[in-house]
């Protein structure tokens, strides 16, 4: 058919209607649709869950079974193995799905091949045996889920619009309680390993597939494609360019030292309310309440806030103040046992952190998803930023124990409250806005 040849009837009708669709999800003030939103907290939800199943509940169990004398040290060995993976599996995840050309669309590959390969795995974690088996295990299962991670929420930038990017990201943040709810469930009230590690693959199988399936992916072959760098110094120093942006970096600082705080902090509650406080402060003199108590307030103050923050988040368009002044508020929060060492002091504690890092969290997804440089890297700068939250969990330990020894718990809050107040102040030295 020539150019001058008039086109069929329902040809152009069909066209019409592509470019309506195009027109509408590039309009700023489209909307995604519930559906999506549900399905996105789903996916991330379930991929807590296994995160929590297994590293709380399941791996334990099993090195007490496989190595009961040296339980705590292979466990502190293949947790830091397998957040060594998170780094690299967090970026590489990003490229990849970046620089994806097909049908289906860019992220969906991606999710799939990694659910698929993490369930693989933890198939296999099922019916491990040795140390050695669980030693390539769970640095591999790590390095999948964080792939997946880093997919998943590249699919904020991609299909969210602007104006529902607070309610997205309460959507997602939300899925960090209920994964852990349902995660160490699952995993303790399972009829034995096999059949726990079976349920958490059979809820990121469905909640996977549900997501490809019900909301899917435009194709992306017609995208242009990212070009290469000739040499790999070039292509490492185009990986981490995005760091020229000052607001990109400034938003990664801002991450990485409030998590760095927090898990710094809450790594050794067990040993906080144990030791600082002492067991006769303690409700039935047991550490283990006690901690489930003060667990149980910052949970219920995290669900409660996020929902109606990341709506107000949306109307208002102040998305670095909520995070500047969650930031704060959780500074502030881990200072009040450095100052009151008495167990109502850890109550109100649990209580102010759960409600500040619910805030925090309805708004964190929002401001990656605002800083990024461009939109053909989004899934690898998505990916970077995401780095700044994980990177602390190996520090962290670390970190903890010198500052317990050099001084004791009073100045392990201190550090955490300064550094969560420094992440703060990072984040009000943003200047784009919504």
């Amino acid at each position: 058919m020539t150019s001058t040849e008039p086109m069929p009837q329902t040809a152009l009708r069909d066209q019409v209607a592509t470019l309506g669709r195009v027109d509408e999800a590039c309009s700023p003030r489209a909307a995604a649709s519930w559906l999506l939103l549900l399905l996105l907290f789903a996916a991330y939800g379930s991929l807590i869950a296994v995160f929590q199943g297994v590293q709380v509940i399941l791996l334990p169990a099993a090195l007490q079974a496989i190595a009961p004398a040296t339980k705590v040290e292979v466990l502190g060995l293949l947790t830091t193995l397998s957040a060594a993976t998170t780094v690299v599996a967090l970026v590489v995840g990003g490229l990849v799905s970046d620089r994806t050309r097909s049908r289906w669309g860019k992220r969906a590959p991606s999710l799939a091949i990694s659910c698929a390969a993490s369930l693989v795995l933890l198939l296999l974690m099922a019916t491990a045996r040795s140390v050695a088996q669980l030693a390539w295990l769970m640095p591999a299962l790590g390095f999948a889920l964080n792939y997946y991670q880093a997919v998943l929420l590249a699919m904020l930038p991609d299909r969210i619009p602007d104006h529902q990017r607070g309610l997205a990201s309460a959507a997602i943040a939300l899925g960090v309680p209920a994964g852990i709810f349902l995660g160490v469930n699952i995993a303790a009230y399972a009829p034995g390993q096999v059949a726990g590690y079976l349920g958490l693959a059979a809820l990121f199988l469905a909640s996977t597939a549900a997501l490809l399936l019900l909301a899917r992916e435009p194709s992306s072959l017609d995208l242009p494609k990212v070009a290469r760098a000739p040499r790999a110094s070039a292509a490492i120093a185009d990986t981490f360019s995005s760091f020229r942006d000052r607001d990109f970096t400034l938003t990664f600082l801002a991450r990485f030292v409030l998590f760095l705080a927090y898990f710094t902090v809450m790594g050794y509650l067990y040993y906080v309310v144990q030791d600082y406080l002492g067991l006769a402060r303690l409700p039935q003199h047991n550490p283990s309440v006690a901690v489930s108590q003060v667990m149980s307030l910052a949970t219920l103050g995290w669900i409660l806030i996020t929902p109606l923050t990341g709506l107000i988040a949306d109307r208002l368009h102040r998305t670095r103040l909520f995070v500047g002044l969650s930031s704060i508020g959780i500074g502030l929060t881990m200072l009040l046992p450095a100052l009151f060492s008495a167990w109502p002091a850890m109550l109100a504690f649990g209580g102010f952190m759960g409600v500040f890092f619910g805030l925090y969290m309805a708004v964190d997804f929002k401001l990656m998803a605002m800083v990024l440089p461009s939109r053909t890297t989004a899934g690898r700068d998505m990916g970077i930023l995401s780095v700044a939250s994980s990177g602390p969990i190996v520090l962290a330990p670390a970190l903890a124990a010198t500052i317990i020894a050099l001084g004791g718990y009073r100045e392990l809050f201190a550090f955490g409250g300064g550094a969560a107040i420094l992440g703060g102040i990072f984040a009000f030295f943003v200047t784009r806005r919504d």
